[in-house]
């Protein structure tokens, strides 16, 4: 693979691999993906409607949100990232379109940190090894049942043997695509609720302000006109490789995820690609589940949060050579939690990879 090694050489044992590990290790027990137990941090919840499954926090019940670390692989590892998403295009004959109703959503396949520390290297690992605890563990019980079901694992393997431990942890992101709440109350014929605004203090010239507050009481005030927040919406085409006849979008539109920098700042749609380029260290907030199709158990991390620890300087991997998308070969939310929270505190100083 590829590698630039101006970014990686001159690492010392206190860089930025071992500050990132060392901040992971200081969150709370279990959240760290590498240092949680299953059953002892974290546990499975069936739903017996659906009989998939979510994980739960041992201690309070709520929803297990866990923050892991890695690498942006490239696309022939598992990425898929753009416009298309994790989309099946199915053929040129009998294309399957991307329209108001389609889920689409990115992958990334984060692999070992290039060059990493000891530190770094083991808390990858046990990332891995902590996903695959929860495997084996169903295994185990799929066999006391007497069922043979096909597994798709949250990680992946480099090659075609599949026999050693995987490489890439696979993670999804939210969905791309949404029509937006004011949309949807105006197609169903409903009229958005009207804002109220709250009365302050006159302040020395004697003049009063108003400060909008939302629906839910929150107050808007500390938001500065133009910045970018999680219910902002894009038309769709600021993705240089949406267009053509696979997209047919009436009302949709491009959300704006949970991407930030290494500045905690939301990174635009337009800087996704640049952003998180191959080699781009990631901190991740995410859930786990697993879902039952036909005779296969996928299980799944969905990530809320994406952090660049550390920016690649590697190109950015050409975009599609087929404009129309169409290749004849081919609960948690982003909203405040405790493990949001953590992954803000993580401070990462002036430590960088030295060039």
């Amino acid at each position: 693979m590829e590698v630039d090694p101006a970014r990686y050489d001159n690492r010392v044992e206190d860089g930025l691999y071992d500050d990132v590990v060392r901040q992971l290790m200081a969150l709370p027990k279990g959240m760290s993906l590498g240092d949680a137990t299953y059953k002892d941090d974290f546990f499975q919840d069936s739903n017996i409607h659906t009989g998939n499954f979510a994980y739960k926090c041992k201690d309070s019940g709520a929803e297990y949100e866990t923050v892991l670390v890695g690498e942006i692989m490239p696309r022939p590892c598992g990425t898929k990232f753009g416009a298309i998403g994790n989309h099946y295009l199915g053929t040129a004959n009998t294309p399957n379109v991307i329209d108001d109703k389609t889920r689409v959503k990115g992958v990334f396949a984060l692999g070992q940190p290039t060059q990493s520390t000891e530190m770094m290297y083991v808390n990858f690992s046990n990332q891995i090894a902590t996903l695959d605890d929860v495997i084996q563990s169903d295994i185990e019980e799929l066999k006391k049942q007497n069922k043979d079901i096909n597994i798709k694992e949250w990680t992946s393997h480099a090659g075609t043997d599949q026999t050693g431990a995987p490489e890439f942890i696979m993670v999804n992101t939210e969905q791309l695509y949404a029509v937006p709440k004011a949309m949807q109350q105006a197609i169903q014929g409903k009229r958005a609720r009207i804002v109220k605004k709250m009365i302050t203090n006159s302040n020395e010239g004697g003049e009063t302000k108003s400060t909008d507050s939302s629906a839910d009481g929150s107050n808007k005030e500390g938001v500065q006109e133009g910045a970018i927040t999680t219910n902002m919406f894009y038309e769709p085409t600021v993705l240089p490789d949406y267009g053509g006849d696979l997209f047919q979008h009436v009302n949709a539109k491009l959300r704006q995820l949970d991407i930030r920098n290494v500045e905690n700042v939301l990174i635009p749609p337009q800087e996704w690609y640049s952003s998180l380029r191959r080699g781009t260290l990631v901190m991740i907030r995410a859930t786990l589940h697993a879902f039952n199709w036909k005779e296969r158990q996928i299980y799944q991390l969905n990530t809320h949060t994406i952090r660049v620890m550390d920016p690649s300087k590697l190109e950015v991997e050409p975009l599609s050579s087929q404009p129309n998308g169409f290749d004849g070969n081919a609960t948690a939310s982003s909203s405040k939690s405790r493990a949001s929270d953590a992954m803000a505190s993580v401070q990462l100083g002036k430590r960088t990879r030295e060039e």
